[in-house]
C-alpha cells in the first residue's frame, strides 16, 4: 500500500507540474521494487508470494524497457472509460505512464487490459499481482484454520 501510495502521489505531482517526470519516474519505481521486494522476501515461505514476484518481474521488464514508464494502451483507456485521463496523456506524461507507440517495447506486457467497473487499466504483470493477493489470503486461511484445529 505504502508503494502505491508513493507511486500514486508522484504521478499527481507529475500531472501538477511540482515535479518533473524524469525524476519522479526513477523514484517511483525504485520505492514500488523496494518495498514490494521487501514484503516478497519476508514471505517468500508462502508460495503464493511467487505469483506477485513474477508479475512485478513483467512489469520491471516493460518499465525498465520504455524508459522508466509503463506504456497504456490509449483504446484500453477508452474501453476502461478513462476518456479524461487519456487526454491528458495525449498532451502530456505523468511519472508513471506514457501511451503505447511505434516505439513501445514488450507493448503486449504493457497496462493493456481494460476494467471498466474499476475505471482502470492494468498490466499481465498486475493481472498476476492481483491473483497471487487472492491466493495468499485463501492460503494464509487454510494456515490459520490447520493452527487452530491442531491446538484444539
Amino acid at each position: 500500500m505504502l508503494a502505491a501510495g508513493i507511486e500514486g502521489g508522484l504521478a499527481w505531482s507529475t500531472a501538477q507540474g511540482w515535479i518533473s517526470p524524469s525524476v519522479a519516474a526513477p523514484l517511483a519505481n525504485t520505492a514500488v521494487v523496494l518495498l514490494a521486494g521487501y514484503g516478497f522476501w519476508q514471505n517468500r515461505h508462502l508460495r503464493s508470494i511467487w505469483l506477485a514476484v513474477f508479475g512485478l518481474v513483467l512489469n520491471t521488464l516493460v518499465i525498465w524497457a520504455n524508459g522508466g514508464h509503463m506504456p497504456v494502451s490509449a483504446q484500453a483507456l477508452k474501453d476502461a472509460g478513462l476518456e479524461d485521463f487519456l487526454r491528458f496523456m495525449q498532451n502530456s506524461s505523468d511519472a508513471v505512464h506514457n501511451l503505447i507507440g511505434p516505439h513501445t517495447r514488450l507493448w503486449f506486457l504493457s497496462d493493456v487490459i481494460p476494467l471498466r467497473f474499476m475505471k482502470k487499466v492494468i498490466s499481465p504483470g498486475d493481472a498476476f499481482i492481483i491473483l497471487a493477493v487472492i491466493f495468499f489470503f485463501l492460503e494464509t486461511t487454510q494456515q490459520v484454520m490447520r493452527e487452530r484445529k491442531a491446538s484444539e
